[in-house]
């Protein structure tokens, strides 16, 4: 796995800026030193030739962190071989910092199979500038032991500082890319949870209403070739809502706390109008004046009785009564207090409840209910259901004053 940079990258951004401004210039000051101690053409171009390759790397390890790697590395076997007089050895020009920059850019965000073979060439690498620089020391000048070693155990200590702080940036990254993936994924339940909601708020509602209204014409026709084709109408509609069933057992997720677009009490006396048949006689009463509503709450309102009627005409054999009771004056009836409306969709239970092997009865993903509870609860309200001979659900919701 290849960690993507961020976009606002400054400090990486800054750091291939210093490097490209300040180093220089000291690189350029050690070949002048060395030129003056009698260092050969070669040795000078050797040095300088593997300078500008760091530099050239450092720029371009961001693209390409792994080529600016291997191509780092080469420069600084150069450095580590070329004799420098008066220098244990060449990986001390001030440009091998660009090392550690590419080295840095590589465990923090390069390929996971790139991260421990990056710091075990790095420790190769010192390891070959102390054998290197050993070799080269004439045998009448040795140094003491503790030279080579203390000056190889910086320069490891400084190798592996930078790897393990490459890792911990590396950690962090990958928790930021695991976090963004659960905040998408939980941003994609929401909205299956949503679309899940709406296609059984919507469709599956109007799916029960042609099987009620086909049910109760076919009650009013003498005509067989009518009655088979109203038969036929009930049928498919019990068919399209067995499938919507099992798309809806495809979509479900969590339940999102984000609102759903708010239906307007407006359209409560067309609500009730489309599910009143021969069969089915649906009634809207409301007492009092009615107030402004919140958002969330107006639109728990209104699912709310677009599910108790959905529910009644569904799971009741006809001849059904469904009556949707709106009370504006509730408080005020029992004394007064904070202001509420209250809302009932009570049925009588019709000829009881439909067969069990009804299509079009069958319990359903039972989704209905428990989103219109978790509606009217996140909007402040209270929602309770009754079993008598029928159903009945009744929820209070706050409302903001006089329209």
């Amino acid at each position: 796995m290849q960690i993507r940079p961020s976009g606002d990258d400054y400090a990486w951004r800054l750091l291939v800026l210093l490097s490209a401004t300040v180093l220089p210039p000291g690189t350029l000051a050690l070949l002048v030193a060395m030129a003056l101690s009698g260092a050969d053409t070669v040795q000078l171009v050797a040095v300088g030739v593997a300078a500008t390759v760091l530099h050239i790397t450092a720029w371009r390890a961001a693209p390409q962190p792994v080529r600016a790697f291997v191509a780092a590395a080469l420069a600084m076997v150069v450095l580590a071989l070329v004799p420098m007089p008066g220098w244990s050895s060449g990986v001390l020009t001030p440009s091998s910092l660009c090392f550690l920059l590419v080295l840095w850019r590589l465990v923090a965000v390069g390929p996971d199979r790139w991260v421990v073979p990056a710091l075990a060439t790095a420790v190769a690498g010192v390891a070959l500038t102390g054998t290197a620089s050993t070799l080269r020391e004439p045998a009448d000048a040795r140094l003491p032991l503790w030279m080579p070693v203390l000056e190889a155990a910086l320069l490891l200590a400084v190798v592996v500082g930078v790897w393990v702080f490459a890792r911990v940036v590396r950690a962090q990254r990958r928790r930021a890319v695991i976090q963004a993936s659960q905040r998408l994924a939980a941003a994609r339940r929401t909205e299956r949870a949503e679309i899940r909601r709406d296609l059984h708020d919507v469709i599956a509602h109007s799916l029960t209403l042609v099987v009620a209204q086909a049910e109760a014409a076919r009650v009013g026709t003498a005509e067989r070739g009518t009655e088979r084709a109203l038969a036929q109408v009930a049928d498919t509609a019990r068919a399209a809502l067995l499938g919507l069933r099992g798309m809806l057992r495809v979509l479900d997720a969590a339940p999102s706390a984000a609102g759903d677009v708010v239906p307007s009490l407006d359209g409560l006396p067309a609500l009730v109008a489309a599910a009143t048949t021969p069969m089915h006689r649906v009634t809207l009463t409301q007492r009092g004046d009615r107030r402004a509503m919140p958002a969330d709450a107006e639109s728990a309102l209104v699912r709310l009785v677009q599910e108790g009627i959905t529910n009644a005409l569904r799971h009741v054999e006809p001849p059904l009564s469904v009556a949707v009771d709106v009370d504006w004056d509730v408080e005020l009836d029992e004394g007064g207090g904070r202001d509420v409306v209250q809302v009932r969709v009570q049925d009588d239970g019709g000829s009881g409840p439909r067969a069990a092997g009804d299509p079009g009865g069958s319990p359903g993903t039972g989704s209905g209910l428990a989103g219109a509870a978790r509606r009217v609860e996140a909007a402040g309200g209270e929602f309770a259901v009754v079993r008598g001979r029928g159903w009945t659900l009744c929820a209070r919701l706050p409302t903001v004053g006089a329209a």
